[in-house]
């Protein structure tokens, strides 16, 4: 009897062994969930997403995933994004986007909001989640918030930087001096600051395409962030010289500032610009002349500044760190000229700024040296 059972029993044990194996077959060829993700290739975020946020929520939800990276920089990543947003009823707010089953999220926040609750309905239910409302979503998550103030920060130093400074008490000086009531000392002023603006911007996002475009290039972010942090410090040690030899009343031996050659330029350009047969025109023009000049000088905190925003990810940092970085450049001039407007003698405005110079320094020092830190945070 033993004998005769002995078959059976083995016969049971390969049966219950095949089973459980074409369970496991059936459970690895399980479908994977399909997720479209709209970002900036080749920035931090996105590299945190796809090697740490999403690996992370489908080992915890027990699901295989399949993600579909697209450039939303590129004109045409941005209309795919539009179009599968529409598909949802919503508009194009912010970036990264994560489309994944009935659902869009926009921004970080809702993203890692909603990734896990995603991943784990599709594994229970076999499908994905309802649509839901997007209205009540977050827009910025804390951490983009903090990554967007040294823009601004940095813009607004970079606007009181001496040579920066310097030369717009020339303009309005060398303007008021040709006797100009305020309607016209107000339209000429509006005019070289939106040249500079302009100026600023559009150099501002050629070279930060450029920055983006190397990024992506294994090796080109380690090797930015160590010329970034090389430049930074050097640039920081001289302005703390500066600083003590002022501090020191050498203020004359101060040699860290807008080259000769520049200054010299700036002023032949405002001299020109301000009294050319087209007024409008050529003031508009010599503020772009005077951006281009001065990037000698601005473009110590200008380019360390879009290498930050190159690496920290997310066109919102792009397109709205350059606007904003530019409006911050631009607010000092628009702050001088509207003290001017309502009566304040330049004479005093320059004892003023002249008595802070040390502070300036001071602020430029630390923005150089946070800049440096930056680049290896984000």
């Amino acid at each position: 009897m033993k004998a005769n059972g002995i078959p059976s029993i083995r016969n049971g044990a390969l049966c219950c062994l095949a089973v459980l194996f074409l369970q496991g077959a059936a459970a690895s060829q399980k479908p994977a969930a399909v997720l479209e993700y709209y970002g900036e290739i080749g920035c931090s975020h996105c590299d945190t997403f796809e090697e740490k946020i999403l690996p992370a929520a489908a080992a915890r939800a027990g699901a295989a995933v399949e993600l579909v990276q697209v450039d939303i920089l590129s004109a045409s990543g941005y209309e795919r994004c539009r179009a599968r947003l529409a598909e949802f009823g919503q508009e194009f707010r912010i970036f990264p986007v994560l489309v994944i089953g009935n659902n869009a999220y926009q921004g970080n926040a809702a993203i890692e909001e909603n990734l896990l609750p995603e991943l784990e309905h599709f594994v229970r239910e076999g499908g994905f989640r309802p649509r839901r409302d997007p209205s009540g979503e977050r827009a910025l998550s804390p951490g983009m918030r903090l990554e967007f103030l040294p823009v601004l920060l940095a813009g607004l130093v970079d606007g009181i930087n001496p040579c920066a400074f310097t030369t717009l008490l020339f303009f309005l000086s060398f303007v008021s001096l040709g006797g100009a009531g305020r309607g016209r000392i107000a339209g000429i002023g509006l005019l070289f600051a939106a040249g500079v603006f302009l100026a600023y911007l559009l150099l501002g996002l050629g070279l930060f395409n450029l920055l983006r475009s190397g990024i992506r290039m294994a090796g080109f972010r380690l090797a930015l962030r160590i010329l970034v942090t090389g430049l930074t410090a050097a640039f920081c040690a001289l302005t703390v010289r500066d600083l003590l030899l002022l501090r020191g009343g050498k203020a004359a031996d101060m040699k860290w500032g807008l080259p000769e050659g520049a200054r010299k330029g700036i002023h032949a350009a405002i001299r020109g610009g301000t009294r050319g047969a087209v007024l409008p025109a050529g003031v508009f023009l010599t503020g772009v002349v005077v951006a281009v000049l001065e990037l000698a000088c601005t473009g110590q905190v200008y380019f360390p500044t879009l290498s930050y925003m190159a690496q920290t990810g997310g066109g919102w940092l792009g397109i709205g760190g350059l606007l904003t970085y530019n409006l911050a450049f631009i607010l000092p001039l628009l702050a001088v000229l509207g003290l001017i407007l309502l009566g304040v003698r330049q004479e005093r405005i320059r004892r003023f700024f002249e008595a802070r110079i040390a502070l300036a320094k001071g602020l430029l020092a630390m923005t150089f040296a946070g800049l440096a830190a930056l680049v290896w945070i984000f």
